[in-house]
């Protein structure tokens, strides 16, 4: 924490000179998120870092204020760690770090840095759950613009659909407002990834993480209330309609997929069953193909 602060303090450097510093700050961010994870990881240390959590979210602050890209991402790996370790008491940094988030979301050319951020933001779900909610609507709507986006390195957009997920679990029946938006583009993810046949190897691995991460996405929007999974049973069962084979190993391999299918096939509403009946149709059929 000493040495970052050094660095953050020194100013008015030639560019050889800033350049070694970034590289620094980087290594240091790195450091301190390993020592992060670390003393977060059992009770007794966890309660000793706990009391430098505020100096270490400051120092990240700091380094985010002086928008070098290179040093952002490994800020950023470290305060995923540091959200994992504070869990719901990561609430307090959020109204001054939002800004950061939102740059980091929005930053195409760099795009290991978006990358990182939503994963971030996944991370901070996690820790924060519901607490979440009043940035929610920002992140989301960030996420469906990188989604929409042709500048964005497509590597970027499974994580982001995984990342829907965890948004979904985090904030339960409150992710209902965000389905109309979301569910048109995993379908459309869905109905890329069914032509794939005859891709190199590398769009043969991008294929399959989009699958992975259409499937996580859907993991966590279905344990939403009565409309969340009408509407997303029934999209489920257009998923492995449009995907065929392919869906059918990904959905035998997710238990969560399959309990959440069980669950509504014992459904009491009427609708959710029917909808559920047509979606272990086209499932069947995608795993018998």
């Amino acid at each position: 924490m000493t040495e970052l602060h050094k660095t953050l303090e020194e100013q008015k450097l030639a560019s050889d000179e800033r350049e070694k510093q970034s590289e620094l700050q980087g290594l240091l961010c790195g450091c301190l998120q390993v020592i992060i994870q670390k003393l977060g990881s059992s009770e007794p240390t966890k309660v000793v870092f706990m009391q430098y959590a505020d100096q270490i979210m400051g120092l990240f602050l700091r380094v985010f204020a002086c928008r070098l890209a290179t040093v952002h991402e490994e800020a950023m790996l470290a305060i995923g760690a540091l959200a994992y370790a504070s869990g719901p008491d990561f609430s307090k940094y959020m109204a001054e770090f939002f800004k950061y988030l939102e740059m980091g979301l929005q930053n195409f050319e760099e795009y290991q840095v978006c990358a990182v951020t939503v994963g971030v933001v996944g991370d901070i779900c996690r820790a924060l759950e519901d607490k979440i909610l009043p940035y929610c609507d920002g992140i989301m709507t960030q996420l469906l613009k990188d989604l929409s986006s042709n500048q964005l390195h497509r590597s970027v957009k499974p994580p982001i659909f995984s990342c829907f997920g965890d948004i979904a679990l985090a904030i339960g029946e409150n992710f209902e407002k965000y389905l109309m938006y979301a569910m048109p583009m995993l379908q459309s993810a869905a109905e890329l990834s069914a032509h794939a046949a005859g891709a190199d190897d590398e769009m043969i691995d991008y294929t399959n993480s989009l699958r992975n991460g259409i499937l996580e996405a859907y993991s966590g929007i279905l344990q939403g209330d009565d409309v969340v999974m009408k509407t997303a049973i029934g999209v489920l069962g257009d998923l492995a309609d449009t995907l065929g084979s392919n869906a059918g190993s990904l959905i035998q391999q997710s238990l969560s997929v399959k309990d959440f299918l069980n669950e509504c096939l014992s459904s009491e509403d009427h609708m959710i069953k029917e909808s559920a009946e047509w979606a272990k149709l086209a499932i069947s059929r995608a795993i018998s193909v």
